[in-house]
């Protein structure tokens, strides 16, 4: 809990997992993709999909 009563998600631990596909996903030109109504197409690149296998099993833990 943060200090104003709000589950913090700092602790989780699913967090690096998200932060790591984050990262990676802003810099990637496959996975950062858009249509011309800058629309994201929702594509991974092999290592997006690592990473997005990744924290999916990490939130399951």
């Amino acid at each position: 809990m943060t200090a104003n009563g709000h589950p913090s998600f700092v602790d989780a631990p699913w967090a690096d997992a998200f932060v790591h596909l984050a990262d990676h996903c802003i810099a990637c030109i496959t996975c950062s993709a858009m249509d011309e109504e800058g629309t994201n197409l929702g594509l991974l690149c092999a290592e997006g999909e690592r990473l997005n296998k990744e924290f999916r099993q990490a939130r399951r833990a």
